[in-house]
């Protein structure tokens, strides 16, 4: 199933995700976790880039055989442009793994996040349908979400593939556009993830690997179409997520590890 998902039919099916689901979303959502932890002890240690300049990094940690703990956050720096977003937020959660193999891990966990997230932009006034003459936005929001994932990973011989699915509610404490409130209070996203890591526990770098990822978040019940729900559709649009990154194992530095 997971290897499915890097099949040629699936890297069109990519593209057109990349191309079609650009967006001016105010909610922008952490990257579902995959922390590759198999005993009590280990470690994981990530940071990651967005091709839109976001910042994120994540550290998990197993205090107890099967139990893992995890905080992860984010930032996009500010900027003066006629369209900008800027965003910092926030998670902790707790959950388990299970080694089936030696290649194949899976695990699930939960937790609590906060934000606050600022998008500021223009749209062409012959592309607005909405019943408000103004085509200037500018939303500012404070949240926090309840989240529930569950992953899976191969660990083969030179790299790591996996998938991630995380349900995210999201509510919203504050929520304007130009100051005034959107009648919106809260929102259900669903949240799928695909990565590939390089490298194993025995290569050049057996601490570390580099990570490439590709995440989307959507509401399952967006509706673009209704102009009175304009406000709406722009929040709930659909987003996708392009990230490389670095992960350190900082267990494995130890001569004897047990990986």
């Amino acid at each position: 199933m997971i290897m499915a998902l890097f099949r040629p039919g699936a890297t069109a099916l990519t593209a057109l995700l990349l191309g079609g689901l650009s967006s001016c979303s105010v909610y922008v959502p952490l990257q579902p976790s995959a922390p590759l932890l198999r005993d009590k002890g280990q470690s994981e240690v990530a940071a990651s880039f967005y091709l839109s300049g976001r910042l994120e990094g994540s550290v998990a940690y197993s205090p107890a055989k099967h139990v893992l703990v995890r905080a992860a956050g984010g930032l996009s720096p500010n900027n003066e442009d006629s369209v900008s977003f800027h965003i910092r937020q926030f998670e902790v959660g707790t959950g388990t793994y299970w080694s089936l193999s030696d290649q194949w891990l899976v695990g699930a966990l939960g937790g609590y996040g906060r934000g606050q997230s600022q998008r500021r932009f223009t749209i062409n006034e012959f592309e607005y349908s909405g019943p408000d003459p103004s085509i200037r936005f500018n939303y500012a929001s404070r949240f926090h979400k309840l989240y529930g994932e569950a992953f899976v990973a191969y660990e083969g011989d030179w790299a790591t593939i996996g998938a991630a699915y995380r349900l995210s509610q999201v509510r919203f404490a504050s929520l304007t556009n130009n100051g005034l409130p959107v009648d919106l209070r809260r929102m259900t996203r669903s949240e799928p993830m695909v990565f590939m890591r390089f490298g194993n526990r025995t290569g050049f770098l057996p601490w570390g690997q580099f990570q490439v990822a590709l995440s989307t978040s959507w509401s399952p019940d967006y509706e673009k179409s209704v102009p009175i729900e304009q406000h709406r559709a722009y929040i709930k649009e659909s987003r996708v997520f392009t990230s490389v990154g670095f992960v350190i194992y900082p267990h494995r530095f130890r001569r004897d590890a047990d990986y």
